[in-house]
């Protein structure tokens, strides 16, 4: 079933059957605790849905397909010279977690393009109420059944909500989207008390994690978010708006800095991890001039091969050196560009899930990149829906 744009509203737009798969899969993708090694119910359910869309021949020109292809080739390298140069570092089985994201990622963003706008818009809405939704019952049900659910856990070390992961990470990352998720729709007012509801729950339940990473990328995609609407309060003077914003902030920065600053640091401290990530990212350098070209591929480089560095961006240049770097930044910078431009209500939920990755190695985790498939496929499609009524 095709919805043609202008047919329906998104709200509307019936879920065909098939798409429930998708809707499952991300949604079951935090409960690591089912996995058997690396494979659980979520990686095969979107394997599943995704692998129909793989072999399109319009995948071969997206930005998606040529970055996960660099990437890819770079972290071989890495990985080549890290069985000379870091041998004990290495962990070559995550090229295989590797490619698995890559095929995923890419089938996602096939199978969703695939798909109208409208019917895309209502897609990504309700796997954001269903995943919602399903935590909720997670956590009533630790409250007043057991803080098991199937074997799985439902508390980190009984006291973080982990929601059925071995750690509180990988629902932090998922709620991250969320939460703008329904802010998105809140803006365009769509569904405005029901995401108002589910966006305070959805900050409620980070609070739970204890996640800090967590929560400054909440915090993060709220001040952007915040910067963008008050610019939209002058549509007619919408870039004088914004540059006299970003003079107010960039002043407040500078007077305030060394207060500032001392905040963030006794936050930080608050966290009984969180100076402990100071001195992992500080053995950053030891590991970079083992291999500055092209890292020394997916494994453990923090502190002397001890440990992962707890940060997207270090683990990067860490395993695909300055060449990956360079690939992650211009796949990144195209993305963040391509969706400012269109709608800047979908580039909070990009800003939040590449803050946490801070202090987590976030685009390691399925949901982010289901979340990005579905951010970039309904931007493209609103950019062509923009061009289209130009060239009328």
């Amino acid at each position: 079933m095709r919805i043609v744009a202008g047919s329906k509203t998104w709200e509307s737009a019936h879920i065909e059957k098939w798409d429930w798969i998708l809707i499952i899969g991300l949604t079951l993708a935090p409960m690591t605790s089912f996995r058997i090694w690396k494979v659980g119910p979520a990686e095969v359910l979107c394997l599943l849905w995704g692998i129909r869309y793989l072999f399109k021949a319009r995948s071969l020109k997206s930005s998606l397909f040529f970055f996960f292809v660099c990437f890819l080739l770079a972290l071989a390298a890495g990985s080549l010279v890290g069985y000379y140069v870091a041998p004990n570092e290495l962990r070559a089985v995550d090229l295989l977690t590797w490619v698995y994201l890559g095929v995923v990622a890419v089938s996602l963003y096939e199978g969703i393009k695939s798909k109208s706008l409208q019917y895309n818009e209502k897609l990504f809405y309700v796997f954001a109420e269903i995943a919602m939704a399903w935590n909720l019952f997670l956590i009533l049900y630790s409250r007043f059944v057991s803080n098991r659910f199937l074997g799985a856990p439902l508390w980190y070390h009984g006291v973080r909500y982990s929601g059925g992961a071995t750690n509180p990470h990988q629902i932090a990352v998922l709620l991250c989207g969320l939460v703008f998720v329904f802010l998105r729709s809140i803006l365009k007012r769509k569904k405005v008390f029901r995401s108002t509801v589910f966006m305070i729950l959805s900050i409620y339940m980070m609070i739970e994690t204890a996640s800090s990473s967590g929560i400054l990328a909440i915090a993060l995609g709220l001040a952007v978010s915040a910067y963008f609407f008050a610019a939209d309060l002058f549509p007619r003077h919408r870039f004088a708006a914004l540059t006299i914003i970003t003079v107010i902030i960039l002043l407040a920065v500078l007077v305030f800095f060394k207060l500032l600053y001392q905040k963030f640091i006794d936050w930080v401290a608050d966290d009984k991890n969180g100076m402990g990530r100071f001195v992992i990212f500080s053995s950053f350098g030891e590991a970079f001039m083992k291999s500055p070209v092209f890292g020394l591929g997916p494994g453990v480089h923090g502190i002397g091969g001890t440990i992962e560095f707890h940060n997207t961006y270090l683990e990067i240049v860490a395993a695909t050196g300055l060449v990956g770097g360079l690939i992650f930044t211009v796949y990144s910078i195209d993305l963040f560009i391509s969706v400012l431009k269109t709608d800047w209500k979908l580039f909070p939920i990009l800003v939040s899930m590449y803050a946490y990755g801070l202090a987590g190695f976030a685009m390691r985790r399925i949901v982010f990149w289901g979340i990005v498939a579905f951010a970039t496929v309904i931007a493209e499609q609103l950019t062509n829906r923009k061009n289209i009524i130009n060239e009328q």
